[in-house]
């Protein structure tokens, strides 16, 4: 007797080899298809439901036809399948596909267009083209609003890639709006203290910190903590993530400045002199939040030692910042026990970016207009020491004017990383590799490519993946 799988394939093999005029297609061969994808697709073997999935969009063509209602939701499944494979042209083309039937079939409202939409824009954002990832994304999260409400928690999954869209077209107002926006939509439908509003507060904190206001992101991390013990135990895991990125925002607000400040000269100028921060500072809270976390993880049983090497490098990247090297080695050791003991280092076997303000002809801070520049990548190429500093920086870019590689090359020699760590040592490591974005104004005819200038950068937060809405029949 033939195994399950072996029949399903045979049976789908047939009917791609049956001649088309050998019967009409019913509803129950297309049911009867759609059961085999369904099943490929929810055990996550996408490259093996994609037949399916196009055989579904074949059969369907048949029965109704090539521009009807009915194939709409077959095209968003093979869309969906391209998707999770990484083949966002071939997304991106049968997702366009469904709009244009349901646009020509229904309404402007019709609520059908919703799941589409989302697909597209974030294959959109998987191809790097934010620009018409925004347009697709905001149409989604239109319509959702005025068929379902205002403050439909549906919305969610089109503002989150919304967000990473506007801050990767430098739209960071926008961004800001709706980042905001989700708080308030989670917030009417959970309640402002309850704990199904933690990752929202989370989202919302790790914003802020990319838009350099590192106050309000400790307030929104100190909302989360009063959620939690109001809420939970104290030494609920939960509240490792909020002390973390307390400790973070002081962190980072030592090199890139107080909230509401622009300390472009200032930038990093204290890491190679005396402790940045006094005992007497409020900053020193940056370190305490470290052991108060380790603390929570330390009463747990089992102990978490991936989470535990995590914090523990963290406070080895405190001390590092503060010019404490001898500690900082030494929280680095613990961290590479921890991880050793949780099987895999490799969150040490690299170095890691701990600070970097990018040069004014960066994606972020050049005054240049878009629509008469274009994006060009400056590739660096450095060592960084045990200490995490810079030296030996180069570049091999030959694309990219002279002067905006130097202002690139500036840029990265007074950044920071955490040392590499081999086997609970800092390490010195050569040839670190780092590319920047760069405009370069278009040449015309007498004209040099040049850059532009600008006095305030926000750096786009690298966009997470979302997943489009599971298949439907």
């Amino acid at each position: 007797m033939g195994s399950p799988r072996f029949s399903t394939w045979r049976r789908i093999t047939l009917t791609l080899l049956l001649p088309a005029t050998a019967f009409a297609v019913t509803d129950a061969d297309r049911i009867a298809v759609y059961k085999d994808f369904r099943t490929q697709y929810d055990a996550k073997e996408y490259a093996a439901a994609q037949p399916f999935a196009e055989r579904l969009v074949a059969l369907t063509e048949e029965q109704y036809g090539s521009d009807e209602l009915q194939l709409t939701n077959p095209l968003t499944n093979l869309a969906t399948i391209h998707y999770k494979l990484g083949n966002y042209p071939a997304a991106i083309e049968n997702y366009r596909r469904t709009l244009n039937i349901l646009q020509a079939k229904s309404t402007i409202a019709d609520k059908a267009q919703i799941r589409p939409l989302h697909g597209l824009g974030i294959s959109l954002l998987g191809a790097k083209d934010p620009e018409q990832a925004v347009v697709a994304l905001k149409r989604a999260a239109d319509l959702s609003r005025n068929t379902d409400g205002l403050f439909n928690i549906d919305q969610i999954e089109f503002i989150d890639p919304l967000v990473d869209a506007y801050a990767a077209t430098g739209r960071y107002a926008e961004a800001d709006k709706e980042a905001g926006y989700a708080l308030r939509v989670e917030e009417a439908a959970y309640g402002r203290n309850s704990l199904k509003l933690l990752p929202r507060l989370d989202k919302f904190a790790r914003w802020l910190e990319y838009d350099r206001r590192y106050t309000s992101e400790r307030n929104i991390y100190e909302r989360a903590l009063a959620i939690l013990t109001k809420s939970a135990g104290p030494n609920d895991l939960r509240r490792i993530g909020p002390l973390r990125g307390i400790s973070r925002s002081f962190r980072l607000e030592a090199f890139y400045g107080v909230e509401g400040a622009d300390n472009s000269a200032t930038f990093n100028s204290n890491t190679a002199a005396a402790n940045v921060f006094n005992e007497g500072t409020t900053q020193r809270r940056g370190e305490s939040s470290l052991t108060a976390a380790l603390a929570v993880i330390d009463a747990n049983t089992p102990v978490d030692h991936k989470l535990r090497g995590e914090v523990l490098a963290d406070l080895g990247d405190w001390y590092l910042i503060s010019n404490a090297t001898r500690r900082a080695y030494e929280s680095y050791a613990e961290a590479w026990k921890s991880f050793s003991a949780a099987g895999d280092t490799r969150y040490l076997q690299l170095p890691r970016l701990l600070a970097y303000r990018p040069s004014i002809s960066s994606l972020d801070r050049s005054q240049l207009d878009p629509a008469e520049a274009e994006v060009k990548t400056v590739e660096m190429h450095m060592t960084v020491d045990r200490d995490g500093r810079i030296d030996n920086v180069t570049s091999p870019t030959t694309d990219v004017p002279e002067n905006i590689v130097r202002n690139s090359v500036a840029s990265m020699r007074r950044s920071r990383y955490a040392p590499r760590i081999d086997n609970g040592a800092a390490m010195p490591t050569e040839n670190v590799v780092f590319l920047e974005r760069v405009l370069v104004k278009v040449a015309t005819p007498g004209t040099a490519p040049s850059s532009g200038t600008g006095e305030a950068e926000k750096p786009a937060p690298a966009p997470e993946e979302k997943k489009p809405d599971p298949p439907t029949e």
